[in-house]
């Protein structure tokens, strides 16, 4: 987590995302030498095109967003405040059932195992990749989400993830300027019980170096980052989450962008 400025249909979509999902996991239980070819494969698999033929492009999806971010849709019933401007006007939009949506600021976080000058540099992430280690912020593509309910209530009034059937390494688009790419849930904004940063949970725009690098955003830890312009889109449930490890999940993720952009893409347009 970086400090405040330092870190300047569908029923085919649905067999698709279970099968691969038991690919996944059969993948995980080959054995070594196969494993990774095996779960390499099953998100291969997971990006074929839709058997209806139907596929969407980034412009598409990123229009139906935009369409769908109406006041009827926010989740969010107090603003969120962006991470690197300050300002208290970031919002939540369900565009989707099941699928998240907000457009902020991208600070950059360069916590978790790989190396960093920056003096605020950690060496954990709160998410892990599948052996258990730390993500590394320079080879995994992840974004951030606030640790807790600021707010300490239920139904929280600013979006949070464990209410919306979110956990680690949970799949997102990432989109900015012409752009797009995969991303994983994988670290967390400061919670209320931590006293080691002056963020806060209700912050939304934060993610990875490497993120920032496959969006042409600067990925200094201490001079990078954009004041707005990313947006975000979250895709909740178990069959979402991207396994693998830190020398494979960016190409789990990104091998799953078009499967992502149809799936949404239908789901809007139906």
């Amino acid at each position: 987590m970086s400090s405040i400025r330092t870190r300047l249909a569908l029923a085919s979509a649905a067999a698709l995302a279970l099968s691969t999902q038991f690919a996944i996991a059969n993948a995980h239980a080959a054995g070594a030498p196969h494993a990774t070819a095996a779960l390499s494969a099953a998100y291969q698999d997971a990006a074929a095109a839709p058997a209806d033929g139907t596929s969407y492009t980034a412009a598409e999806v990123l229009a139906g967003v935009k369409k769908n971010s109406t006041a009827a849709n926010k989740v969010n019933t107090k603003p969120h405040i962006n991470t690197m401007t300050r300002a208290k006007n970031v919002n939540v939009y369900q565009v989707a059932t099941g699928v998240y949506a907000y457009t902020s600021s991208m600070a950059i976080d360069d916590d978790g195992s790989d190396p960093d000058p920056d003096p605020d540099h950690q060496g954990d992430t709160t998410f892990h990749d599948s052996n258990g280690k730390a993500l590394g912020a320079h080879h995994v593509p992840f974004y951030v989400l606030g640790d807790d309910c600021w707010d300490r209530k239920t139904p929280c009034p600013h979006f949070f993830y464990k209410e919306h059937g979110m956990s680690g390494r949970q799949f997102a688009l990432m989109f900015y300027k012409g752009k797009v790419i995969g991303s994983i849930f994988g670290d967390t904004q400061t919670a209320n019980d931590q006293t080691t940063s002056d963020n806060d949970s209700r912050e939304l725009g934060e993610a990875s170096v490497k993120a920032a690098q496959l969006l042409g955003i600067p990925s200094s830890g201490t001079t990078g980052g954009v004041d707005n312009g990313v947006t975000v889109v979250m895709f909740s449930g178990p069959s979402w989450v991207v396994n693998g490890t830190n020398a494979n999940l960016n190409a789990h993720a990104q091998a799953l962008v078009q499967k992502a952009l149809d799936t949404l893409g239908a789901a809007m347009a139906g």
